[in-house]
C-alpha cells in the first residue's frame, strides 16, 4: 500500500494578514499572488490526485481554483472541512479579547469553554473525526487491502468513534518527505483535501496519538502530507517538520 494525502491549508486573506479570527465567516483571498499560492501552484502542478475534496468556504474553494482550476469542477465540496465556528469572536483578533475572561479559558483549555454562539470543542472534533475516518474507508479502497495496517479494526464504522483510540498509530507516519525505496510504487495514490488550519492540525493529532492539536502548524497555502504504510514495510527514519 502507498497512499498518501495532501493536507493544503487555503491561501491568505485580509483577516490571516490581520490577525483576526475566521472561522465560518466566508471571506475571499486576497487578490492575485497576494493570496501566498504561487508556490503552492508550483507544487501542485502535473500531479495526479485520486479524490480531491474541499472546505465549502470561499478561501477554500479559491485555492483550489487557484492553485489547481482543472480539479474544481470534480472536487467535493464538505461543510465538515470548514474551520471551527468561533461565533461572536470572528472578526476579532487576541487583542481585542484577551481581557474576555471567557476568552482566556478558552485560551487555556479549549475543551473547558465554548466561544459565544460558536462551536464547542467537542462538536467540532466530532465532525473532523467523521470526515476523516471516511477519508480512511476511502483510503483502505485504494488501498485495495482488507485493513490499512493489517487489523482487524473497522474503518468504515469511525464516524461515531474517537479515532485515537481506535487508529493503530504505526499505520500512520508523518513525514516532511519520504524516500522512494526499492518496496515503494514509483508513483504513490493521493488524496487532495483543501481545508483550514485547525481541522489539519486536528486530523494530524487524531491519527498521532503522541501528536497534540498544537503540533503542526500550517501556513497559509501550505501543505501537510500523510504517508500510509503497511505494517512491516522499512521503517522511514522521521525528519524535523517543515511548516
Amino acid at each position: 500500500m502507498n497512499v498518501e494525502w495532501w493536507l493544503v491549508r487555503h491561501g491568505l486573506t485580509a483577516w490571516n494578514a490581520e490577525r483576526r479570527y475566521q472561522g465560518h465567516s466566508d471571506l475571499p483571498l486576497l487578490p492575485g499572488e497576494a493570496s501566498g499560492l504561487a508556490e503552492l501552484r508550483r507544487e501542485l502542478a502535473g500531479v495526479d490526485f485520486a479524490a480531491v475534496y474541499v472546505s465549502d468556504l470561499r478561501r477554500c474553494r479559491e485555492t483550489l481554483a487557484w492553485a489547481r482550476p482543472d480539479l474544481l469542477d470534480g472536487a467535493q465540496q464538505d461543510p465538515r472541512l470548514r474551520e471551527m465556528n468561533f461565533g461572536r469572536w470572528e472578526g476579532q483578533t487576541y487583542e481585542m479579547l484577551k481581557d474576555n475572561e471567557r476568552y482566556r479559558t478558552w485560551i487555556d483549555d479549549p475543551q473547558a469553554a465554548t466561544p459565544p454562539d460558536g462551536e464547542s470543542w467537542q462538536a467540532f472534533e466530532a465532525r473532523v473525526s467523521g470526515v476523516c475516518g471516511e477519508f480512511l474507508t476511502r483510503t483502505e479502497a485504494l488501498a485495495g487491502s482488507d485493513s490499512i495496517s493489517n487489523s482487524n479494526s473497522s474503518f468504515g464504522s469511525l464516524a461515531n468513534v474517537r479515532l485515537r483510540e481506535t487508529f493503530p498509530p504505526s499505520a500512520v507516519r508523518l513525514y516532511p518527505s519520504l524516500p522512494l525505496t526499492a518496496s515503494q510504487p514509483l508513483e504513490p495514490t493521493r488524496l487532495l483535501i483543501v481545508t483550514h488550519g485547525g481541522v489539519i492540525s486536528l486530523i494530524c493529532s487524531l491519527l498521532q496519538p503522541n501528536l497534540s492539536f498544537w503540533d503542526t502548524r500550517v501556513g497559509p497555502g501550505g501543505v501537510k502530507r500523510l504517508y500510509f504504510r503497511e505494517e512491516g514495510e522499512p521503517e522511514v527514519e522521521k525528519e524535523a517538520y517543515d511548516e
